[in-house]
């Protein structure tokens, strides 16, 4: 079976976070990764960006072990009574990229899932998802895509019959550039809030169903600059 006929027909198409973020950026890329197994062309990885989540796992589960809270969110006002979740073998599924937090939806036939780096505990019981963000930037911004990251986790938290406290949290670490290299890497942390609003999220899911099943695709995004490159080399094809 080819893959076009694989992913019209399988049950349940399996959307990530990650996916449904490329389908609100751009459709058409989207469609063309979902129907047509045709990704965006690949840039370096973030080697360093991934070595430091790794490190950061290690010993936020450190503190796990003993009970205890991280530092970095210990001094936040809005963390009083709050743990990082006991739950280490949970937390581990919850982590892994091919199942995380998952629902899955029988009207519309598909699995939209997501993986986390870490969680809060609230008093009450109920959760937040903490994101490990590390940046060489002069300033530390929540952009569109972090917010719609943390809408969509706390969509699939309730959908898993989780309560959910309304808020996620980015832990920042941010290069600490003020006393130059000397052989090491300085990090200082910060800890951004964020409201989440997850309401809109299930219709951006069936939107993007349909779209991965549909036979042809959407019109190139005006704003998207893989769809502005395709266009030009197919405008330069000719001449060659």
């Amino acid at each position: 079976m080819n893959l076009m006929a694989y992913i019209k027909t399988s049950k349940p198409l399996k959307i990530s976070r990650a996916n449904l973020q490329l389908f609100k950026e751009c459709p058409r890329c989207f469609w063309l990764y979902k129907h047509k197994g045709i990704r965006r062309p690949q840039g370096y990885p973030y080697t360093l960006s991934i070595a430091v989540d790794q490190l950061l796992k290690k010993e936020f589960d450190q503190y796990r072990g003993r009970g205890e809270m991280h530092p970095v969110l210990a001094g936040h006002e809005d963390l009083a009574g709050v743990k990082l979740f006991a739950d280490q073998e949970q937390l581990n599924r919850w982590r892994n990229n091919f199942e995380g937090l998952q629902c899955r939806d029988e009207s519309l036939g598909a699995v939209l899932f997501g993986a986390v780096d870490d969680m809060l505990e609230f008093p009450d019981g109920s959760l937040a998802v903490v994101d490990y963000k590390s940046s060489g930037a002069k300033e530390i911004l929540v952009y569109e895509d972090y917010q719609t990251q943390m809408d969509i986790y706390t969509y699939l938290l309730e959908q898993m019959n989780q309560k959910t406290a309304g808020k996620g949290y980015f832990v920042f670490y941010q290069v600490d550039k003020n006393d130059g290299f000397k052989g090491r890497l300085p990090f200082r942390g910060e800890v951004r809030e964020v409201n989440t609003d997850p309401s809109y999220v299930h219709n951006l899911f069936a939107k993007a169903v349909d779209l991965a099943r549909a036979d042809k695709p959407p019109k190139p995004h005006t704003d998207c600059e893989y769809c502005l490159w395709a266009g030009h080399h197919k405008e330069l094809e000719p001449g060659f």
